[in-house]
């Protein structure tokens, strides 16, 4: 049923002449644009890096989530946009300040330069290293307790700025995007709506949550999510309860 959706949409500076080069995947091009939380990007083409420091530059963007390697089973799928040390991309100067490299992700800080004005502004870099692409982490409370360390940063950080998550396309990046609004849902509202929220993504970019792996894992977060919430939550409302029993009979 999600096939379709947001498929329809115009698409007309990611058809521009100028701008389709810059597109890593010409079936994964962005569609409805309005402000939210979160910037869905692309990884970074070799001839998109400059560009893509531009972006964090002009959307004063402070949290960075990164969701592929840069090479995954012998493809580029992401150009790597940061250090060791000081970069220079045109007017932005990027210098890795920390890495703190983890089992299953790694935390940089940038200190990032505006050459024209000489202001520095600070950005961490939360590289989530433990996703196949097209695939699923092996366990929901990874990308659950991943979720809280860049939740935690935005709302310290980036209330007043977008945050952005990139992996090679959109099938993480959904997923991850996703995870935090279902995880809001059950919290905020008491219910969850995995097809609704998945929808609502394909509204804004095509293809967002791309694999059915990918949709029954959000699934799974879901149920792991409610059952681990204590008695007094126990009329949550679950709104698919189908494809949970689905995955349980798989």
């Amino acid at each position: 049923d999600l096939k379709p959706v947001g498929t329809a949409q115009a698409k007309l500076h990611a058809l521009a002449l100028e701008n389709k080069p810059k597109n890593r995947y010409n079936n994964v091009l962005p569609g409805y644009l309005s402000r939210k939380e979160f910037i869905a990007a692309q990884g970074p083409l070799p001839a998109t890096v400059n560009e893509f420091w531009r972006m964090i530059w002009e959307k004063n963007v402070q949290t960075l989530v990164m969701l592929t390697r840069c090479n995954e089973q012998g493809r580029v799928k992401c150009e790597q946009y940061w250090g060791p040390g000081t970069k220079y991309y045109e007017d932005i100067i990027v210098t890795t300040t920390s890495e703190i490299q983890l089992e299953d992700w790694t935390i940089r800080d940038f200190d990032i330069k505006n050459v024209k004005t000489t202001e520095v502004r600070s950005v961490r870099h939360f590289h989530f290293t433990a996703w196949p692409d097209h695939g699923v982490p092996e366990t929901t409370e990874l990308l659950i307790s991943f979720r809280h360390l860049v939740r935690e940063h935005m709302n310290q950080y980036s209330r007043n700025s977008p945050t952005v998550v990139h992996c090679a396309g959109v099938g993480r990046t959904g997923t991850f995007i996703a995870i935090d609004r279902l995880i809001f849902q059950i919290e905020r509202e008491n219910i969850v709506d995995v097809y609704g929220i998945v929808h609502d993504l394909r509204m804004h970019r095509p293809l967002m949550v791309q694999t059915e792996d990918q949709y029954v894992f959000l699934n799974q977060c879901a149920l792991d999510i409610i059952r681990a919430r204590t008695g007094n939550n126990v009329d949550l409302i679950y709104q698919n309860t189908a494809a949970i029993s689905i995955y349980e009979n798989v």
